[in-house]
């Protein structure tokens, strides 16, 4: 009854005239839009456009940015290694398409296009009708609409030649396609303390790239940060993070994958183990079950998330998989001594391991590689034809503890040298449902499960269910099942999800998602609980113009800075979103969007958030010149109602900065593609903060310029 007459009091004073009044307020910069975008770009702006339209710009078939956008928007901990790693995917398929024919479950489902419902849909068609004849041949597959068809067909052909898999594949080490990438970024002004800085402003990476069909992957990739030293300080042999790998797949029918130096690996749902891209939730409402490959080749630039050392899958006889793994690595964690009476010996331990990946300062240069970190682990898969179960475990070994923690919230942390946790998974598919889950234990007695299903009503409607328990005393170092917190435990909820396209134009994405944590968090002194729900309608007019309508409205529970230290109060932001695509020809497409936030704390008056943009793309046919540019203003009353906007940055990256104050920002994405084998990109962007949130907040003008080459072979 109480959260009923909350949320009652929360929609009056949500719809009050004061607060409409203040929405009207904004909505007046939706009036001006225009006229702003007219006066900063063709005025300000006017040398940007220039070299935009003078330059001859080059821009490749990009992926669908809707998609990405849908897994990315709202994740504020997706960093630029998931991009990464899901947009290289994508980029050596389009150059070299898979074979529909004959491409297996795991590499479709590692494209993240489809739900795994419509995976086992094309499966079983395929397996009794035989090898489709021609694309339309598509759109009978149960489940699978035109855009389903259209998106997939960007990265896979339908094929009935010889395979290229004929080939030795000895010989893709000397043939196959080569890249050399080439970036550099200068931030301005640089956002960190210069004066203690041990390098200068300017950011570098460099990556060598060597692939051959989908079945081998070599090369390396260094990189260094601004303020990190570069051939010089602590960084004299060169950059500050270097990696190179070899992974090989579908060698033959008993080598199935090889992964030597680093690599990225997964295990069931998650629950002990899952390094590489991994969508939560999204506007993708129904892609919720974690599946694909179980090894992966590591080239990104983030130095946290992936393993060094050697990993191998094995086939034996049609039904039993096993992949085994073993990562020695250095990590960068906060070491410090143990308060201690024994001063002859005082031990030596870490209080949290660091993923920022950042080595500018001198504290910084002494945490990084301060911790040796061990990881083995192990996977016994039996598949039969409707479905598999697989048996896990992890293995994790540090030479030094992992401190305790007196906070309440932390007593059940993992602590010590050593951590060993099993787990069981399955999957299991019946006619127009599909179950999936995965069961884990910790070895200090700390369980979770993740169990769910898809289910097929209709044709045109698909369903979803997952449940979690995540236990508030299991213990997980790498684990990330599709759950509301990170960790994996502390927390039992249930997702509800649907994907409708019940008319051909239009498709409607629901979800819902209650839970609560058993224990304490950080910053919530008691047992909570919350809800999320997200409705999403698209119109799809024509290939050339599409609209959609996102509503999203999250209730966390936090400490109430009124009542403390017990005291809990329902935190709710909501968030209305309109967004527009528009073709208008084949050289030109306009992107629009508007968006309102409020956020609510208790009974307290919300603060609102506004953000719009405009963005083109210019694809001029027939010529190397394409380009994108985007002019975004922003006005929030505070950092919690701040708004996001995903951005597409230079290839392989993306970037969703936050937004607040009151303030413009705008970029142009130049891409050049000089021959056949040279590709140049830039990007320029620039923030004007007019006015901050609090007496804290900054000012003025950020700039970043980047450029970056391609050579191809």
């Amino acid at each position: 009854m109480r959260n009923c007459k909350q949320q009652k009091l929360l929609l009056k004073r949500i719809f009050r005239p004061n607060i409409v009044s203040e929405i009207t307020r904004l909505m007046t910069h939706t009036t001006t839009f225009y006229t702003q975008i007219l006066s900063k770009i063709f005025f300000i702006k006017f040398f940007g456009l220039v070299a935009l339209l003078l330059s001859p710009l080059f821009l490749n078939a990009q992926t669908d940015d809707e998609l990405l956008e849908n897994f990315f928007r709202d994740n504020e901990s997706a960093s630029e290694s998931d991009a990464q790693q899901f947009l290289e995917n994508l980029e050596l398929l389009r150059d070299k398409p898979l074979n529909l024919n004959t491409l297996s479950r795991e590499d479709l489902l590692s494209l993240y296009l489809l739900n795994e419902l419509q995976v086992e849909n094309f499966v079983t068609y395929r397996n009794q009708f035989g090898p489709f004849l021609n694309e339309y041949e598509l759109q009978a597959i149960p489940n699978w609409g035109l855009s389903d068809i259209r998106r997939v067909l960007q990265f896979s052909r339908i094929k009935t030649g010889l395979d290229t898999r004929n080939t030795n594949l000895l010989h893709g080490f000397v043939r196959g396609d080569n890249e050399l990438f080439l970036r550099w970024a200068h931030p301005d002004p640089p956002n960190y303390d210069t004066e203690k800085a041990e390098g200068g402003p300017n950011a570098w990476a460099i990556r060598y790239r060597h692939s051959f069909d989908s079945r081998l992957r070599f090369g390396f990739t260094a990189e260094s940060d601004a303020g990190e030293a570069l051939f010089k300080g602590s960084n004299k042999h060169g950059f500050d993070y270097n990696s190179a790998h070899i992974f090989v797949q579908n060698w033959n029918q008993t080598l199935r994958a090889v992964a030597l130096g680093d690599y990225s690996a997964r295990m069931g749902q998650g629950l002990l183990l899952q390094t590489g891209f991994a969508p939560g939730k999204s506007a993708e409402t129904v892609s919720v079950s974690r599946g694909g490959r179980k090894l992966n080749a590591y080239g990104a630039f983030g130095e946290t998330y992936f393993f060094r050392g050697v990993a191998t899958t094995l086939a034996f006889g049609k039904y039993l998989e096993i992949t085994a793994m073993y990562s020695n690595r250095r990590r960068d964690a906060n070491v410090q001594q143990r308060d201690t009476l024994e001063f002859d010996s005082p031990e030596i331990e870490f209080s949290s391991l660091l993923t920022s990946g950042y080595h500018r300062t001198t504290s910084e240069i002494e945490d990084e590689k301060a911790l040796h970190e061990q990881v083995g682990g192990l996977t016994a898969t039996w598949a039969g034809q409707r479905g598999q179960i697989t048996a896990n475990a992890l293995h994790i070994f540090y030479d030094k503890p992992w401190s305790g923690s007196s906070q309440p919230y932390r007593q059940f942390a993992f602590a010590g040298k050593s951590l060993t946790g099993t787990s069981l998974d399955y999957n299991y598919r019946w006619r127009n449902i599909f179950l999936f889950g995965e069961s884990a234990r910790s070895d200090n007695g700390g369980f979770a499960t993740v169990n769910g299903l898809l289910f097929s009503a209709d044709r045109h409607v698909t369903l979803t269910a997952v449940h979690r328990s995540l236990g508030k005393d299991y213990q997980s170092v790498y684990g990330n099942p599709f759950a509301e917190v990170s960790g994996a435990s502390n927390e039992q909820g249930l997702y509800l999800g649907a994907d409708i396209r019940w008319i051909r134009r239009w498709q409607i994405n629901l979800y819902a998602d209650v839970w609560r944590h058993p224990w304490l968090r950080f910053g919530v002194d008691a047992p909570s609980n919350g809800r999320e729900y997200l409705a999403r309608i698209l119109w799809t007019k024509s290939r050339n113009f599409s609209v959609y309508a996102l509503w999203q409205s999250e209730t966390k529970q936090r400490n109430d800075d009124l009542d403390k230290p017990f005291g809990l109060v329902d935190a709710r932001r909501d968030r209305l979103r309109l967004h527009s695509i528009y073709k208008v020809s084949k050289p030109i497409e306009l992107r629009s969007r508007v968006e309102w936030t409020t956020y609510t704390i208790g009974e307290n008056k919300p603060s609102l958030g506004f953000i719009a943009y405009q963005e083109a793309v210019l694809k001029p046919i027939g010529s190397p010149v394409s380009a994108s540019l985007r002019y975004t203003i922003f006005d929030t009353e505070d950092y919690n109602s701040r708004v996001y906007a995903f951005e597409n940055d230079l290839f392989s990256a993306v970037s969703i900065p936050a937004f607040s104050g009151r303030g413009t920002r705008w970029y142009v994405n130049l891409h050049w593609r000089v021959s056949r084998w040279l590709r140049l990109d830039a990007r320029m962007e620039e923030t004007n903060t007019s006015q901050a949130v609090t007496d804290s907040g900054t000012t003025g003008k950020e700039w970043v310029w980047k450029l970056q080459a391609r050579v191809k072979w």
